[in-house]
Formats: structure tokens, sequence, C-alpha cells
């Protein structure tokens, strides 16, 4: 459409990032608030020590992969095969809704940063002790208390407060998707029977995550169905393991 220069794609519950098709950006554009910097450069906080966010929503990622791909391989040694598969995927970024959510209600082991008999929530930057039309900015830098540091965790998480590029990630990851172990019987044992081959085998699937960036999480959730959500989480389920037994016969 004329005058259109960006398109909403998908907006997940905690409603602090969204993705976008932007011209001149790439497609599956992650945007959410950042926290804000004085004139310096530093980071800038309230005098309590909340962090400031930005008023407007930019740039902080994107959703597509930079390459994907797999490696399956077959070792055989008297009758007994071991098949294994390994996929895999670089590059692209997610949000996780789901670490934004733990962190507010203070349930994640980053939120642990600052409670009593913890180890504090030091921030360090700048505090606008002026108005926002004549600004004068002073340094802080000290330990927060634990209810301010309390505070300051349901902000960075909340929606209107949030530092949404505090819960971005990479969306990296290694797997050992499936393996088989299987065995032939010596066509010898079957001279008696129907048969012309038999193969037992025992087969698992999504057994392990080997490498991943993103903590809590599989960082193959999804938050829709929507292709417009592809970099979204928020409380997926992870995929399921699964074992069977399999037996192949040939006459």
């Amino acid at each position: 459409m004329p005058g259109v220069k960006e398109l909403v794609m998908e907006e997940p519950r905690t409603r602090n990032v969204y993705i976008k098709n932007i011209i001149g950006q790439p497609f599956g554009t992650i945007t959410g608030r950042v926290q804000q910097r004085a004139p310096n450069g530093e980071l800038l906080y309230y005098s309590d020590g909340r962090a400031v966010a930005s008023n407007d929503y930019v740039p902080i990622g994107n959703s597509l992969p930079k390459w994907t791909g797999g490696l399956n391989n077959s070792f055989s040694y008297k009758g007994i095969n071991l098949t294994f598969l390994v996929d895999f995927k670089f590059g692209g970024d997610i949000f996780s809704g789901s670490n934004d959510r733990l962190t507010q209600w203070g349930l994640s082991k980053q939120s642990l940063i600052g409670r009593d008999g913890e180890q504090p929530l030091h921030v360090k930057g700048m505090v606008n002790t002026g108005t926002a039309d004549a600004p004068e900015y002073t340094p802080i830098d000290r330990d927060l208390t634990p209810d301010e540091a309390r505070i300051y965790w349901n902000n960075v998480a909340g929606e209107a407060t949030a530092i949404s590029s505090m819960y971005l990630y990479s969306a990296s990851f290694i797997k050992l998707r499936q393996l088989t172990l299987g065995y032939t019987i010596p066509r010898s044992l079957l001279n008696s029977t129907p048969f012309r081959s038999v193969t037992v085998s025992l087969v698992g699937r999504n057994l392990a995550i080997l490498y991943k960036d993103i903590p809590n999480v599989d960082p193959e959730s999804t938050y829709s169905a929507n292709a417009g959500a592809q970099g979204l989480e928020y409380f997926g389920f992870p995929s399921t393991r699964s074992y069977g037994f399999n037996v192949n016969l040939s006459f």
C-alpha cells in the first residue's frame, strides 16, 4: 500500500516486542525496546535504579537463521548397525517470552541477583535529575537494595517499561535428532524359516540438545503456527522424546 513502510506480523502475549517487515530491514525483523543512554553513551537509570526504556520499538534482531543442515552417519559391524542423525541451525534470534515472564515473577535464576543474601544487583550509569526539556545528568554507581532489585526485575520484564533486548537470544542449536541401533540376524540361522532377513532395531528420536544459547527453553519452541511468529517463544512445549522398537522382515 502506498505510504506503508512496515507491517506488523505478530506480537506475543508479553506485548513488548513485534515481528515486523520493514522497508530496508530483513524479513522477520524483531523490534523491541532497549535501554536509553545518556548523551555520553552511558546507560540511563531512574534514581531508584530502574532501567529507562526507549519510547520507540527499534530493530533488535532477526528471526531467520543464517544456515541449517544435518549430518547422518551409519556404522555396521558383524550385523550390528548404528545410525544417528544430528541436525543444527546457526544464526537467527528468538525473543523468549518464557524467560521474560519468569524474571518478572521472580522465578528465573537471573532474578536471584539482588535478593537478600544473594549477589547484589549493581547499576552504573547516569540519572536524569533535571526535566525532559532541560535534562541534567548525574552518575549512579551503587548496589540496589533487595526491594529496589525486585522492582528493577519486574520493570525490565514488563510491558511499557520492558527492556526487550534483555530477553533476545541466539536461536542456534545442535540436536541429536535420532539414533537407531539395530541387529541383523545371520542368514544361517534363518535357513529353516521363510525369512530372507530379519533385523530388529531400537529407535530414539529427539534425544538431546547438544548445544544451545538460550536458557530454560528449547530453541525450536514457537509461539504460534503463524509464519510471522518465527522468532517468538512463549512457554512452548519442547519436542517430545520418543523411543521405539522396529522389526524388519524380508521374505
